[in-house]
């Protein structure tokens, strides 16, 4: 006997909806004016206001939500300070909780409408430039709340005494700056993904990027923890016990290489963490030993650290989104690269097959579905799709396609990867086709012509080869010079470091960056800026040795390797040699191109580790050596070194 089930009723589901979201408003406001308490009797104590957690808050719904959130922030203020105003101050009350949260609304839908295609309508901190934008919209929100606070409650009378009304906007400006770019990144990145999740009836999981793709060993968390707190100690008790007269806010920012190598083991999750632990510390270290003269300095300091801390979280999260797109590449095929979004449109095709079909732009934009036939026998369609409605990553599928260019369809390979954003959101898929068409020509005629057969495999293993040699010169080399690109730059230099570590000899890496480039660039045109930077690139080969590795990095930016050095003056020697060889003019058709170069030089001595760490930090160093050069005049060569001894 069949058991009757019952479906869900419509009004139901939408009344359960609605009363979690009626749930999540109210703890929104719990913790808004939770903080807020928090924060006025810790001003309380310590006699200073360092920061301001609802600030953040604020910003953080008003980002998530946009405008239509403003009710919530506004009515927890207007609940935080019910018992504290007087009948009289209450107009003045109204106007500083309904105003200055306008600033934060309109930097908030700038920021809604900064450009990413697979952000979804919500704000990531992925890379430095969108953290860069977050940090100039935290600015000019809590600037104009500052202004016209200040100026409500001067009105009312309510500034203290001895305050000015320059520096009550000073210190709320800062106060609250510090408070949003805090707070409303960790409202955004921990506490909103579950909040989603809760306000549409689904169970709480952990997005996948919430784990770093190396985590670093508990031994590191527990050395760097340790540090950070004895050095956050050791600035704050020894001068307060030594010089009771003359602290030292700005010492503080000592913590800072502590925090930037803290962020280089962790993506941006990691890094808000342990920006608050950092903050947390300076503001308890503040109100235990009330240094409330010296507000601004530690405000300064906590600016410095945020920043600091955001910016170089961005710039790691950003590596290892590389790191995962580059792994998921690798384990697929690159005959023909796709990507489709979580609705199943195509946006991205390229690799040899596409420029087979001559796909063009207006073509994409349609449902993947729609370039297969819709054909059950000898094809996995019906096993795909289920694959798919599963997120599950497939391989080998086998469809029968026809792409946009082409007449006849195609028998194809399939292998695709989920993909997720840092929230766990689904995004859709990458993956990689195979024409095996040939292949399939082959099955028909394998009855009776065995020879021809073997010839045809043989053709298509010719071919495979062909594409697998071309794909690799072009993943490989630049296009325009000819060099050795960035992959096989850093292949070359992993090997170099390995073999100099074992043979106990120098390496140097050399960073050229031409000086007046654009100038011809933009004079002379492209093309010609094309013709000048392969010249250049000539040129540096014919500078160095055989066994060393000339690369362009980008642009008008090169790089040499030179392995197997006796002694740093090998580079040096080189550096010079490159400087005046690149001096020389440079016939570009009927006129002459003049550049320079600037050559930054950081050198790898066989006692250090061999690692992928160090060949960027040996890339940073000579990065840092060659604007060294350009400041001293261009068209000169700096050591690493030399650069880390001269004083800031």
């Amino acid at each position: 006997m069949a058991v009757p089930t019952s479906t869900p009723n419509p009004s139901a589901v939408v009344n359960r909806l609605r009363i979690r979201r009626v749930v999540l408003a109210l703890l929104y406001v719990a913790v808004w004016v939770g903080f807020w308490h928090v924060s006025t009797a810790l001003n309380l104590v310590s006699g200073v206001s360092l920061w301001y957690p609802s600030a953040g808050l604020t910003f953080a719904v008003l980002l998530e939500y946009g405008a239509c959130a403003l009710p919530l922030p506004v009515g927890a203020a207007l609940l935080a300070g019910l018992s504290l105003w007087s009948w009289e101050q209450w107009p003045y009350y109204l106007l500083s909780v309904f105003v200055p949260p306008l600033g934060y609304a309109v930097a908030a839908h700038i920021l809604r409408g900064y450009p990413d295609p697979r952000s979804h309508g919500r704000w990531h901190f992925n890379d430095p430039q969108r953290v860069a934008v977050f940090l100039a919209a935290g600015v000019g929100g809590s600037l104009f709340a500052a202004l016209i606070g200040a100026q409500i409650l001067n009105f009312a009378g309510l500034l203290p005494s001895r305050t000015s009304l320059s520096q009550a906007m000073l210190g709320w400006w800062v106060g609250d700056f510090i408070g949003v770019v805090i707070f409303a990144p960790l409202a955004l990145i921990f506490a909103a993904p579950l909040a989603r999740q809760f306000g549409r009836g689904e169970p709480p999981r952990l997005p996948r990027s919430w784990v770093a793709v190396d985590p670093p060993s508990t031994r590191l968390v527990l050395l760097q923890g340790l540090v950070a707190i004895l050095l956050l100690g050791g600035l704050f008790w020894i001068p307060y016990h030594f010089w009771q007269n003359q602290p030292y806010p700005f010492m503080t920012l000592l913590l800072l290489p502590v925090l930037i190598w803290t962020v280089a083991t962790r993506g941006i999750r990691g890094t808000l963490v342990v920006v608050l632990l950092y903050e947390l510390g300076i503001v308890t270290m503040v109100t235990l030993f009330g240094q409330a003269e010296r507000a601004l300095q530690y405000q300064v300091v906590m600016v410095a650290m945020v920043a600091s801390g955001l910016l170089a979280g961005a710039v790691s999260q950003s590596r290892l989104a590389s790191i995962v797109r580059f792994r998921d590449l690798v384990e697929v095929s690159n005959d023909l690269l796709w990507e489709f979004d979580a609705s199943g449109r195509l946006y991205q095709l390229s690799g040899q097959l596409a420029r087979i079909a001559a796909v063009r732009e207006e073509q994409l934009r349609r449902h993947w579905s729609q370039y297969v036939i819709q054909q059950e026998q000898d094809t996995d369609l019906a096993t795909l799709r289920a694959t798919i409605q599963q997120r599950r990553p497939f391989r080998h599928m086998v469809l029968r396609v026809r792409l946009p260019g082409r007449e006849q369809s195609a028998w194809t390979h399939n292998s695709g990867l989920p993909m997720f954003d840092e929230d766990g959101e689904f995004l859709g898929y990458r993956g990689t086709t195979v024409d095996i068409t040939t292949h399939k020509k082959a099955e028909a005629l394998l009855r009776d012509y065995d020879q021809a057969l073997e010839a045809e495999v043989a053709e298509r293993t010719r071919a495979l080869t062909e594409f697998s040699k071309r794909n690799w010169q072009m993943a490989n080399f630049d296009s325009l010079t000819s060099l050795p690109n960035r992959n096989l730059f850093f292949e070359h230099l992993r090997k170099g470091l390995k073999q100099a570590r074992r043979r106990r000899r120098l390496l140097a890496l050399l960073l050229v960056d031409l000086d007046g480039f654009k100038a011809v660039n933009d004079t002379f045109g492209h093309d010609m800026g094309d013709e000048l930077l392969r010249h250049i690139a000539e040129r540096l080969q014919r500078c160095v040795r055989a066994t060393d590795t000339v690369a362009r990095l980008g642009g008008d930016e090169f790089t040499v390797v030179l392995p197997d050095l006796e002694h740093i003056d090998g580079a040096s020697a080189v550096a010079r040699k490159i400087i005046e060889c690149l001096a020389e003019p440079v016939p570009l058709g009927e006129a002459i191109g003049m550049v320079t170069a600037s050559v930054g030089i950081a050198v790898y001595r066989p006692e250090s580790p061999d690692s992928l760490e160090l060949a960027m930090t040996l890339l940073r160093q000579a990065d840092a050596a060659m604007y060294a050069a350009k400041r001293a005049g261009k068209n000169a060569w700096r050591f690493a070194e030399a650069v880390d001894s001269d004083p800031p």
